[in-house]
C-alpha cells in the first residue's frame, strides 16, 4: 500500500473503526463541502424511538435547494453546490475501507429548475450503468425510472473535463482503488415536496415489518443483529417432509431480492399449490443492519455475509451463524438465495455441479433452471452457471451444498436493471416470483424426459459422463467483492485463520478436505502476522482468494473479548442491543461535559 493511501485511512466514530476519507481525497476538487456528520447517529436515534417513518433531515441548504439525508436506508455523506450542479460523496459501508455503490437521498428545490448531479466515489466498475439510461426517482408520489436525462457513468480521473486541474492524487489512486462518477440531469417541475433519488427501487426495514405482520404465515424472531434488529423467520403451515429454504437480502443494495421475496410470500398467503408439496422456511431479510444504515454490501460489522457461510462467527456475523444452525434441522430439497446483479439483464441462477454418471444426472441438475426458462421470457437460461470454484466456497449456495448435501442449493440472480434495459417494476417481480413457485411445483427429481433439453445439451451430457463433472465458463456471481477493498496481493504471504483457529498455511501440506476458513491479507489491520515460503500449493492459493472476496474490518481480527465494534467506538463491555448503545453514548457525552 502506498504512502498516499495510508494518509487516507482514518478512524472515525461515525464511519467505523477504519474508513477511507473521501473528503480528503477530493479536497482539491470539492472545496469546503458540506458533510452530513450525524447521519448514523440520527438513524440509531430513529431506531431507538421505533420511528421508521420517512422523516429525512436537511443537512445542506442554499437559496436554490435543500438536501436531505439521515433517514432509513439513505446514503449521502457530503455535497458541494456549484450553480446548478451538485457534487456528491457517498458513505462507505460501516467498518469497511471504501465500499460504495448504494445511494439514496432527497432534494427539495425552491423553484422549478434542472440540476446536474455527480456522484463521485462509486466503487462498482463493471456495471450496466454504462449502458443504462436512468435511475430510480420518487416524484409526484410515485417511483419512476423514465425522467433522468443524459446519464453517464465514467471512470473518475483527471483526464475528464471535470478533473482538469493538475491534481494527481486521484489519478495515482486509480491504480489500486478505481473510482467512478455517475452523472445525470433531472428537471424539477414542482417545489412542494421532496424528490428522492436511489440506485434501485428501495425496500426498507419498515417495508419488512409491514410484510411480516400482515402475512398469514407464522413468524418468529430467530435472533437479533448487532444493532438489535430482528432476523425474521416465516414458515408455511403445511407439514410436508421436504423443505424449501428461501434467503433474501444478504447485500443491502440488492433490493430486487426483497421485492421478489415479498411477492413469493404473498403467493403463499393466497394458498399457492406448491405448499402441498413443500414446506417453506423463509428468511426475508438477512442483513437488516446494512439495509437500515444504507450500506451497499456489508453488515454493521463490515462483513460480507455471503462470504461467511462455511464457518460463521457468532460475534461478527450472528445473522448467518444462527441461520446455519437452524437449517441443519430440516430435510432441505431446495435452498434459494435471492440476489441482485449489476452486470447482466433478466433473471438467471447459479447452481452447484454434481458428478455426471448418467444422462439423467445432468438433466436433474439443470432441470429447475429449464423449468424457469419455460415459464417466463424474463428468465435467461443461457446466463446460468453450475460451476463451483474455490473462491465461492464460503457462499451460501456452495457451503450449504457441501455441508448439508443440498443438491438444489442455488443463487437466483435478478438484474438490478431489468430486461432489455427496461427496469423491473412490481408487475415483473410478481411474475418472477410466481414463476419460481410454479417451477418448484413442477420439479420432479426423477424426471428423465429429454424434451426438456435440446440436442446440443444432450450431446454435452454424454461427453461429460466420463469426466464426472459439469463444465461452465463462469464461477457464478456478481460478487466480485475484492474490487471494493484495498488488498495487497502478495503470493508469498502466510494467511492465518481467526485467532481461535489453527493456521491453514503451514510448511507441511495440509489435507485438501480441510474447511478451515482463511483470513484475507490486508496489511493495514493491526496484529497481522505474515511469513514467506518458497512454494505454496495452487489449491491453497485459490482458497486464499476466496477469503479475499469479503469485506473485513479491524474488529474481525480482535479477540472475542474485544469491545463491540460500534460506529461510536465506545469501550468497556458488550452491548446487547441498541438501547444499551444509546445509553452508553449519553453517559459518555455527560462525562465529557463534566
Amino acid at each position: 500500500m502506498n504512502v498516499q493511501m495510508k494518509k487516507l485511512l482514518k478512524t472515525n466514530k461515525d464511519l467505523g473503526n477504519q474508513y477511507l476519507d473521501f473528503t480528503q481525497l477530493f479536497e482539491k476538487k470539492l472545496k469546503q463541502p458540506t458533510i452530513n456528520n450525524d447521519s448514523k447517529k440520527e438513524l440509531i436515534e430513529q431506531y431507538r424511538q421505533r420511528n421508521f417513518k420517512h422523516e429525512p433531515q436537511p443537512f445542506y441548504e442554499s437559496s436554490e435547494i435543500i438536501v436531505y439525508g439521515s433517514f432509513e436506508n439513505s446514503n449521502i455523506m457530503a455535497v458541494q453546490q456549484e450553480g446548478n450542479e451538485l457534487n456528491i460523496l457517498l458513505n462507505g459501508d460501516t467498518n469497511t475501507n471504501g465500499c460504495t455503490q448504494w445511494f439514496y437521498f432527497g432534494i427539495l428545490v425552491k423553484q422549478p429548475q434542472q440540476l446536474t448531479f455527480r456522484i463521485l466515489n462509486n466503487r462498482r466498475g463493471k456495471s450496466l450503468l454504462k449502458e443504462y439510461n436512468h435511475i430510480r426517482v420518487y416524484d409526484n408520489n410515485k417511483w419512476n425510472s423514465e425522467t433522468t436525462k443524459e446519464l453517464f457513468y465514467y471512470r473518475t480521473n483527471i483526464n475528464h473535463p471535470f478533473y482538469h486541474s493538475q491534481d494527481s492524487s486521484i489519478a495515482n489512486l486509480q491504480q489500486n482503488f478505481p473510482l467512478h462518477t455517475l452523472q445525470f440531469n433531472y428537471n424539477f417541475t414542482q417545489n412542494k415536496s421532496i424528490v428522492y433519488f436511489a440506485l434501485t427501487l428501495p425496500y426498507t426495514v419498515s417495508n419488512l415489518y409491514h410484510l411480516v405482520y400482515n402475512s398469514t404465515l407464522k413468524h418468529k424472531v430467530l435472533c437479533s443483529t448487532t444493532l438489535g434488529l430482528p432476523i425474521f423467520k416465516l414458515k408455511t403451515k403445511h407439514k410436508t417432509s421436504e423443505v424449501v429454504i428461501i434467503l433474501a437480502r444478504q447485500h443491502p443494495s440488492e433490493s430486487v431480492g426483497s421485492h421478489i421475496c415479498e411477492e413469493m410470500i404473498k403467493f403463499l398467503d393466497s394458498g399457492h399449490q406448491v405448499q402441498n408439496k413443500y414446506r417453506f422456511i423463509i428468511f426475508p431479510m438477512l442483513n437488516p443492519d446494512g439495509v437500515f444504515l444504507g450500506n451497499s454490501r456489508c453488515n454493521f460489522n463490515g462483513v460480507d455475509l455471503n462470504r461467511k457461510w462455511d464457518m460463521p462467527n457468532q460475534n461478527t456475523e450472528p445473522e448467518i451463524y444462527n441461520v446455519v444452525k437452524h437449517i441443519k434441522k430440516y430435510k432441505v430439497a431446495f435452498l434459494l438465495d435471492l440476489h441482485g446483479h449489476s452486470k447482466k439483464l433478466n433473471q438467471f441462477l447459479y447452481g452447484c455441479s454434481t458428478p455426471i454418471k448418467h444422462i439423467s444426472d445432468y438433466m436433474r441438475v439443470k432441470q429447475f433452471s429449464r423449468l424457469l426458462q419455460q415459464g417466463s421470457d424474463l428468465f435467461n437460461y443461457f446466463n446460468c452457471s453450475f460451476n463451483v470454484t474455490p473462491d465461492r466456497m464460503s457462499t451460501a449456495r456452495v457451503a450449504m451444498w457441501k455441508k448439508f448435501s443440498i443438491a438444489n442449493s442455488m443463487t437466483i440472480e435478478t438484474s438490478l436493471y431489468g430486461a432489455s434495459k427496461r427496469p423491473f417494476e412490481k408487475e415483473e417481480f410478481h411474475l418472477l416470483a410466481q414463476n419460481i413457485l410454479n417451477a418448484l411445483f413442477q420439479y420432479d427429481e426423477y424426471q428423465t424426459d429429454p424434451r426438456l433439453f435440446d440436442a446440443q445439451e444432450i450431446n454435452q451430457a454424454i461427453k461429460l459422463i466420463k469426466k464426472e463433472g459439469i463444465e461452465d465458463k463462469e464461477s457464478g456471481s456478481d460478487s466480485d467483492a475484492e474490487q471494493d477493498i484495498i488488498v495487497v496481493r502478495n503470493p508469498r504471504l502466510k494467511v492465518t485463520s481467526r485467532r481461535d483457529s489453527t493456521p491453514l498455511m503451514v510448511k507441511s501440506k495440509p489435507k485438501q478436505q480441510s474447511e478451515t476458513p482463511i483470513q484475507q491479507p490486508t496489511l493495514f489491520f493491526k496484529n497481522e502476522q505474515t511469513y514467506s515460503y518458497k512454494k505454496i500449493p495452487s489449491y491453497q492459493m485459490k482458497r486464499k482468494v476466496s477469503r479475499m472476496n469479503s469485506f473485513q474490518s479491524q474488529i474481525i481480527d480482535e479477540p472475542l473479548s474485544a469491545q463491540l465494534p460500534t460506529i461510536y467506538n465506545i469501550p468497556s463491555r458488550q452491548y446487547k442491543g441498541t438501547l444499551d448503545l444509546i445509553q452508553a453514548i449519553q453517559v459518555k457525552s455527560l462525562s465529557r461535559q463534566q
